[in-house]
């Protein structure tokens, strides 16, 4: 069996929140967590768990259906969460206020 893709911390998160995941059970990243008891209201419990635990948001990111989401779907998003917005836009250097600054402190 191939090693899980995710950390230790998101595995106890989803085990807390997969009633059918025995502790002798790994999660599959490719199995649909319904298999292991997933419902609606476990996935908010998870998600919720997910928020706290690596201090993020995940709000509006799980857009798969509950009977269709896999742990390595989860673990994807919560990655994606987690990195960098290299894309959004820094503020202009004329916004910044560098009237009171001596020449030594604008660089």
């Amino acid at each position: 069996m191939a090693h899980a893709p995710w950390n230790a911390k998101f595995e106890t998160v989803l085990r807390q929140g997969l009633p059918g995941l025995g502790k002798d059970k790994e999660p599959a990243a490719d199995v649909p967590m319904d298999a292991y008891g997933l419902d609606s209201m476990a996935l908010i419990g998870i998600i919720s768990g997910l928020e706290r635990a690596f201090r993020t948001s995940l709000a509006g990111q799980v857009v798969i259906p509950v009977h269709a989401l896999t742990a390595g779907q989860l673990w994807g998003i919560l990655s994606a969460a987690l990195q960098p917005a290299w894309d959004q836009e820094w503020p202009s250097a004329a916004s910044h206020r560098t009237r009171d600054l001596s020449p030594w402190a604008v660089a």
